[in-house]
């Protein structure tokens, strides 16, 4: 019973933990922007090279993955042994569990991007990344879309 109560727990979790990680598609709109006007500027891509985009570039930044596995990690741990034996069983399966918790919301949390460089008709040059749904080569005519919260995005002329 214990061992499937866990495995819930931890499928939960990853749910849970993979929920966290933001957005970057140049397709989605924050509900709260739907009716706003954007800047909308022509541009010529420059340059374009894949990059990983991190929540949480440090470990402790992914308290939400280390807390939930530290619960897990504990209650295998708690699972092993008998009294003293039990106690360090948890401690160390809590330990264990928090760190591999927190890798694994780092991990669910790093997405692929794509930096562009852009030139805008006025010659300005801008710098861009977003999500890898719309792929724009160099030489490609562009629109650069501006929010009115700041987020910006590519999209084929």
């Amino acid at each position: 019973m214990e061992k499937s109560v866990v495995r819930v727990f931890l499928l939960a979790s990853v749910f849970i933990v993979g929920g966290c990680a933001r957005n970057i598609s140049s397709s989605t709109y924050d509900a709260q922007t739907l009716g706003d006007a954007s800047s909308t500027y022509s541009c010529t891509i420059i340059k374009v090279r894949k990059v990983h985009v991190e929540e949480g570039e440090r470990l402790e930044d992914n308290k939400t993955g280390g807390i939930i596995g530290a619960l897990a990690g504990g209650a295998v741990g708690n699972a092993v042994g008998e009294g003293r034996g039990r106690t360090v069983a948890s401690v160390a399966g809590a330990l264990a569990g928090a760190t591999a918790g927190a890798y694994a919301e780092k991990t669910l949390k790093t997405q692929d991007a794509f930096e562009y460089v852009v030139e805008l008709s006025s010659g300005a040059m801008k710098t861009i990344v977003q999500g890898t749904d719309v792929v724009l080569a160099p030489g490609q005519a562009a629109l650069l879309i501006v929010s009115s919260n700041g987020r910006s995005r590519l999209v084929a002329r």
